[in-house]
């Protein structure tokens, strides 16, 4: 009898990074200087102000994402999903995830760059609401711009009752 898929999001765990960092490696950080590799990866997942999450398809590690919260933004860090599951809703199904956790924790805006020239995240990103911020020119060691992109969570009414 064949098995049903399987698939969930989850927090990662330390014996997921590595399989992390190399998926950064190859889909975020290709071109450049391997930053996250794996014990930078295993420090986030550790560090109580960012939350690391992946998305399992029948066991294997389809995309993951990482995100940083401070009391009132968060701060997407990387996203990818692995070559094979791409283009299934994946991205946006952890993009909610996240976004949905913010909005639990109380954030008012959700932060991220992204490579100018990946007009595909960049669309991902618009459709759940993402606006551009600007571009950094050359943030990505001098070879690529970043476009930068904010999700406002709370309107500027909520913003200004906030404590400070």
């Amino acid at each position: 009898m064949p098995h049903a898929n399987t698939s969930m999001i989850r927090l990662a765990t330390p014996s997921d990074a590595r399989e992390i960092a190399e998926l950064s490696r190859r889909l975020v950080e290709h071109g450049l200087a391997w930053r996250w590799q794996p014990q930078r990866i295993r420090s986030a997942i550790g560090d109580r102000d960012t939350v690391v999450i992946v998305k399992e398809v029948d066991r294997t590690l389809a995309g993951f994402a990482l995100a940083g919260f401070s009391e009132t933004t968060a701060h997407i860090s990387l996203l990818a999903v692995n070559r094979t599951y791409q283009r299934l809703g994946i991205a946006t199904e952890m993009l909610n995830w996240l976004i949905k956790s913010s909005r639990v924790a109380g954030i008012g805006r959700v932060n991220l760059e992204v490579r100018s020239g990946n007009s595909a995240a960049i669309t991902c990103y618009q459709k759940l609401g993402f606006e551009q911020a600007g571009v950094k020119t050359g943030y990505y060691e001098g070879i690529e711009d970043a476009t930068g992109l904010s999700l406002i969570l709370i309107d500027q009414q909520q913003e200004a009752r906030r404590p400070q």
